[in-house]
């Protein structure tokens, strides 16, 4: 595959969102269909150039076989929707299937040079797009007026766009600290900074930390384990952007919707507490299935659960007010019972209780919880495990950990004493984006996400095995 295609894979993302952001309507839109075409293509060049054919075949029997059983038994149960299911299942395919692809394209210093130019090409035109959509004023907030900017993204798209900019942020990053300049490392970071804290996500917000600070830390490893001088303006700019961003907290839009989120619990917790106290009953020291079986604890816990649940009436109305009641062990915790991700995941685990072993072995479809996005999951560990089912979730993890063990076990054998700063970039990245999978639903299922995470894999291994080959020469008395 030429390099230049290689760099325009990934240059080309952030123009498929806008193109997605502009050309939004009710069935699909061209950027879907071009991701679709890249999900075809992509595996049958990797297959014709790969000098390992028998390992992809391998590789797809098993991801085709899985996918095939996973089907034919949502058929037996009487699919809802085939064409939403499939379509669903192959964004989640995605990732595994581009990670197999990129351990082929993705194979020596050029490509892996090719691949980089095309993430430096997507930041910039990513922060290209969130300036001219704020400066246009066309752009798409994040959760409110004042609460957030995340620029020309759909509303589905808003969680994977967070994840993105955490993504190309911290590769960014890193390209400054490979560069002598300290004019790219003052800005570039300053910029991923006022970029974090204006989209006001959780995992923006917070990745400030996570990334600065560990880049901070790599530079002090660079200085008292791997003997190098130590980038001390890098370090100093890193630490005070931290700092700073800490300091004005009360002052972003992370704060507002936070602060704005505790109000609404804080005005109703102790509602069924104290509703029951006024009727001579205290719950305190009584167990679930005790406030289930008292008559008048029940009835109150039946007015409040729908006061608090009623915003997913059909959590309800599905599966009876008695059941949702012991779903939620009678919890009186406010904040839980107001939590949509919550009512999510009690929503899928319910149908997943429901269903029959073959269904729990490979997932029920994803039409089970709609069509609209309102029940979908919006965390995607869950959301694997119960859409794909016990081998599903075992075949997509494993997958993950097993490049991950290979890769820590050559830095293990060096006992972690020769971390280069790519290595790291590539494995912070990695903790970032499986961390932020947990709390976002738009990591692991979103197309526009999950290339970056299969590229992360691929330079995970590429980076690590070039350490091992090193290694072996070193050994073996010969010159790499």
């Amino acid at each position: 595959m030429p390099l230049l295609l290689i760099t325009i894979l990934f240059a080309v993302q952030p123009c498929l969102d806008v193109l997605a952001f502009w050309t939004k309507n009710d069935t699909a839109t061209p950027a879907g269909y071009i991701r679709l075409v890249i999900l075809v293509l992509l595996p049958l060049i990797s297959f014709v150039v790969s000098g390992e054919k028998k390992r992809q075949l391998a590789f797809y029997s098993i991801a085709g076989g899985f996918c095939l059983l996973h089907c034919l038994n949502c058929f037996r149960n009487g699919y809802i929707s085939p064409a939403y299911d499939i379509r669903y299942l192959a964004s989640v395919i995605q990732m595994p299937v581009f990670t197999v692809c990129f351990f082929t394209l993705i194979h020596d210093n050029d490509t892996k040079e090719a691949a980089l130019r095309g993430v430096k090409a997507a930041a910039l035109l990513t922060l290209l797009f969130f300036i001219l959509a704020r400066i246009t004023s066309t752009g798409n907030v994040t959760y409110g007026e004042g609460l957030g900017y995340s620029g020309w993204v759909i509303d589905e798209n808003r969680n994977a766009n967070s994840t993105i900019f955490v993504i190309l942020g911290c590769f960014s990053i890193y390209f400054a600290l490979n560069s002598s300049k300290n004019t790219y490392l003052f800005l570039i970071p300053l910029t991923v900074d006022i970029v974090y804290l204006v989209t006001g996500t959780k995992g923006c917000y917070f990745s400030i930390f996570a990334v600065f600070l560990s880049y901070g830390v790599y530079l002090l490893y660079q200085k008292y384990v791997l003997r190098k001088e130590l980038k001390r303006t890098a370090l100093i700019i890193l630490t005070v952007l931290a700092v700073f961003s800490a300091v004005i907290y009360p002052w972003t839009p992370r704060y507002k919707v936070t602060e704005a989120q505790r109000k609404t619990a804080r005005g109703t917790q102790g509602e069924i507490e104290a509703t029951l106290l006024e009727k001579g009953i205290d719950i305190t020291d009584m167990s679930p299935q005790e406030r289930f079986d008292n008559p008048v604890v029940k009835e109150v816990f039946e007015f409040y659960y729908w006061k608090y649940l009623g915003v997913k009436p059909d959590l309800i109305d599905r599966f009876t007010m008695d059941r949702v009641l012991m779903q939620y062990k009678m919890s009186t915790n406010v904040a839980k019972l107001i939590d949509a991700r919550v009512m999510e995941r009690n929503y899928a685990d319910m149908v997943f209780q429901d269903s029959d072993l073959p269904t729990k072995i490979v997932g029920f479809e994803a039409s089970e919880m709609g069509f609209d996005g309102v029940y979908d999951l919006e965390n995607d560990w869950h959301a694997v495990f119960y859409y794909y089912g016990y081998l599903g979730f075992f075949l997509y993890v494993g997958f993950v950990l097993t490049i991950l063990y290979r890769c820590l076990l050559v830095l293990w054998r060096d006992s972690f004493k020769t971390i280069t700063l790519e290595q790291f970039c590539c494995f912070l990245v990695f903790i970032l984006v499986i961390g932020l999978a947990h709390f976002s639903g738009a990591t692991l299922r979103r197309p526009n996400v999950s290339i970056w995470l299969s590229l992360i894999l691929a330079l995970m291994t590429l980076c690590t095995e070039a350490k091992e080959y090193e290694a072996q020469y070193h050994r073996t008395g010969l010159q790499c």
